[in-house]
């Protein structure tokens, strides 16, 4: 009996380990799924040109 307890008392922290690895791989696969959110809030409406040159927009205040 004194052998399987010194057995599972040996075995907690390597099963600690891997649940920890598994939940941390796990939340950072949720926060690179959902991305990250950009919430633009300005007084003036946002100029955006769209001529020969490359798409261009000017914001006052960003939010994240």
């Amino acid at each position: 009996m004194a052998d399987l307890s010194a057995l599972l008392m040996a075995l907690i922290w390597p099963g600690v380990l891997l649940i920890s690895v598994l939940v941390i791989s796990r939340t950072m696969l949720v926060v690179a799924r959902s991305g990250i959110r950009v919430e633009i809030f300005t007084r003036e409406p946002i100029l955006i040109s769209t001529g020969r040159a490359p798409l261009r927009a000017e914001v006052g205040k960003v939010r994240i």
